[in-house]
């Protein structure tokens, strides 16, 4: 009997009753107590199935999301492959250049080529290429690269000098930039330094002289001035053009006293030592520049 009861109250309908205003007649609508499970069931259903295809919408999204960044990150690494890989192209270069010149040297001298017949060549060192320098590949790379620089660079400039020698050129040692431009300890070399502003690694690219404010600082080579005036960063600053693909640059300066155009002698005094610019103290920033590639300045300082 009570089995009964339960079906026949299932069974039994329930009214909705809806009036929209005063002046209209309400309506009814009955449905059974099975059917309004029923319906409630289906509506879940088709909730729960919503919700379902939202979330795998969203998983798509973040899969794409990631795949896009790991395609950008693996974009920008072979950019900074490429850019490397010319970077070495360059070097090589510049490494047929100082053979060229070894050759001439030989030639001026009368020494006559020696060919020596091994069967194993040794490849030879390569600066920098143990230096613990943390994780960081493309790092490691970078400091690689600047060495091999130094490196060639030192050996260019020392067959240069003994090509001068041999032709008895003075104007090419006249306009080497081998003059110190201020008497000072080096508070920061060129290369790899921790910024002083953001105490990250950074690459330096000249070296900084202390020195007091007002100190006179001096043309390290003959040349043009091809820069007097504020240079971002650098502040009051001075560039000077000395041949060969050579230029100087004297940075942080308290008082220009040459102008652009202007011809100078090694020695001549061209600025005053200041801190203006980007500059934790009084100091000369020097730096440079050969066919427009930074150099270790103490490769032509004695």
């Amino acid at each position: 009997m009570k089995f009964n009861n339960k079906k026949r109250k299932k069974s039994l309908p329930v009214t909705f009753m809806i009036i929209p205003d005063i002046n209209n007649k309400p309506f009814n609508y009955s449905m059974t107590r099975r059917r309004i499970a029923g319906t409630l069931g289906i509506v879940a259903g088709f909730v729960l199935v919503f919700f379902i295809l939202a979330y795998s919408h969203l998983i798509g999204l973040n899969d794409i999301r990631n795949v896009q960044s790991i395609k950008q990150e693996s974009q920008e690494k072979a950019s900074t492959i490429k850019q490397m890989n010319q970077e070495i192209n360059e070097m090589k270069i510049q490494q047929e250049e100082v053979e060229r010149k070894q050759q001439e040297i030989k030639k001026l001298m009368g020494v006559e080529q020696q060919t020596i017949d091994n069967p194993n060549p040794s490849r030879g060192g390569q600066g920098g290429e143990d230096r613990e320098i943390g994780e960081n590949e493309e790092a490691k790379s970078f400091i690689l690269i600047q060495d091999i620089k130094t490196n060639l660079a030192r050996e260019e400039k020392e067959l240069d000098d003994m090509l001068a020698q041999v032709k008895n050129d003075q104007a090419y040692f006249r306009a080497l930039p081998n003059q110190w431009p201020v008497n000072g300890e080096i508070s920061s070399d060129y290369g790899v330094r921790k910024s002083p502003w953001s105490r990250q690694e950074t690459f330096h690219e000249g070296i900084d002289i202390k020195s007091s404010v007002g100190t006179d600082i001096v043309a390290a080579a003959d040349g043009e001035v091809v820069y007097s005036g504020w240079m971002a960063v650098y502040g009051k600053a001075v560039v000077i053009k000395h041949g060969n693909g050579l230029e100087s640059k004297y940075g942080h300066t308290s008082a220009l006293l040459v102008n652009k155009g202007d011809k100078v002698k090694k020695g001549d005094v061209i600025a005053r030592v200041g801190t203006t610019g980007m500059s934790t103290g009084p100091h000369l920033h020097f730096s440079i520049e050969k066919k427009g590639q930074l150099l270790d300045p103490m490769i032509y300082l004695p």
